[in-house]
């Protein structure tokens, strides 16, 4: 016997549409900033919890367990609130190799630190003595350490890599070709290349433009929190958090600069001049709807068809909710729509299932400590009963 779990209802007109679901009715995670699948495993997800630990649970309704996957709270760091184990990927090849890819913040001195590690021939857990350190990058400052890892169909692992922290871009990194912040890569982890752990696939842009990281994808980012791709299209979508006025959603491209710290979202920023070519945003949006943008996925589920081809994202701060339809033939821009003007979840993370339904990583408030993982339905969907 358990009690029925608490229903988030969102909408997109006056009559209730869709609603976040718990996934679990009574299950608790510590600071959840991601849940993701391994692409093998029925009924299993991946909890991603920022102290250190991944949990490996199933999405049974009335599931009581969360035994550790990977336990790696002695490298990380969490001096910041922004610092943590931020990302897991697992990789294409996942059901034969078991590898598994992590963006976490360590210290002394302080970096961000991409690993790989390797699970068991059973797949129920991946010892910290598996870690492979792919690579490591400098961080001056403990927030804007972006933070999404992942593979595109093209087999490379991707990495959005914020501007270095405090505010204002002080070094100029996103202008900087020199350096991984302030960026997104792409790495061929498939391959080394002498003492590196990986290779740079010969297509990157800037391989042989010198003074640049030839693992660089596109530059000038803030900090890119929450990134994937289009599973029908493979366009790569991007949150990326603002400073002062614009939070902005970008379309990333092969070799594209997108601006900061002389533009934010749209805008010259502190009245910089623009003189580079820079690629604007998709969407933006100020103040006044929120202040910390999460990027989210584009719907390509069977059970929303309402949703099928919009982009789902939210603000941390706010708890609004929208989904960004792409243009008709009539428009010329992307439309915004809340299916939640403000609600009790906090999303730090949206994910999405191996059927393209859209999970939710949500807390009370945006200073809670524990959080559930939440399925957003359709409102006709019957809610869950004991």
């Amino acid at each position: 016997m358990f009690i029925t779990p608490l229903t988030i209802v969102v909408a997109l007109s006056s009559a209730p549409q869709y609603r976040f679901e718990p996934i679990h009715a009574s299950l608790q995670f510590d600071e959840p900033v991601q849940a993701v699948f391994d692409g093998v495993t029925n009924g299993v997800m991946y909890v991603v919890e920022k102290d250190g630990v991944v949990r490996r649970v199933t999405t049974n309704l009335t599931e009581k367990e969360k035994p550790i996957f990977l336990d790696i709270r002695s490298n990380c760091a969490v001096n910041h609130s922004e610092e943590g184990l931020l990302s897991l990927a697992f990789h294409p090849n996942y059901k034969t190799n078991k590898e598994l890819y992590v963006w976490y913040t360590a210290t002394n001195p302080r970096r961000c630190v991409l690993s790989k590690f390797t699970a068991g021939e059973d797949g129920l857990s991946a010892e910290q003595s598996t870690e492979v350190i792919l690579l490591e990058v400098a961080q001056p400052w403990g927030n804007h350490n972006g933070g999404t890892v992942l593979f595109g169909d093209d087999g490379f692992l991707y990495v959005g890599i914020g501007d270095g922290g405090a505010s204002n871009d002080p070094q100029k990194n996103g202008q900087n070709k020199k350096t991984l912040l302030a960026s997104i890569i792409r790495i061929d982890p498939n391959k080394t290349n002498g003492e590196k752990m990986y290779s740079t696939p010969p297509d990157n842009p800037f391989v042989n433009e010198e003074d640049a990281r030839p693992e660089l994808w596109a530059i000038g980012m803030r900090n890119p929190w929450r990134m994937s791709f289009d599973k029908e299209t493979g366009e790569l979508w991007v949150g990326d958090v603002g400073q002062n006025k614009w939070e902005e959603i970008d379309i990333v491209e092969k070799g594209k600069n997108y601006g900061w710290n002389i533009r934010e979202g749209k805008h010259p920023f502190k009245k910089s001049k623009i003189d580079t070519e820079t690629t604007e945003p998709v969407f933006e949006y100020g103040r006044r709807s929120g202040g910390s943008i999460t990027g989210g996925y584009v719907y390509r589920g069977e059970k929303i068809p309402s949703l099928f081809g919009k982009y789902i994202y939210s603000d941390y701060l706010s708890r609004r909710v929208w989904v960004l339809s792409p243009p008709n033939k009539e428009e010329t821009e992307y439309l915004a729509e809340k299916i939640a003007k403000s609600t009790p979840l906090a999303i730090s993370s949206f994910g999405e299932t191996p059927s393209g339904e859209i999970i939710a990583c949500g807390f009370e408030t945006p200073y809670s400590t524990t959080g559930k993982i939440y399925k957003l339905v359709h409102f006709s969907d019957s809610p869950p009963t004991n």
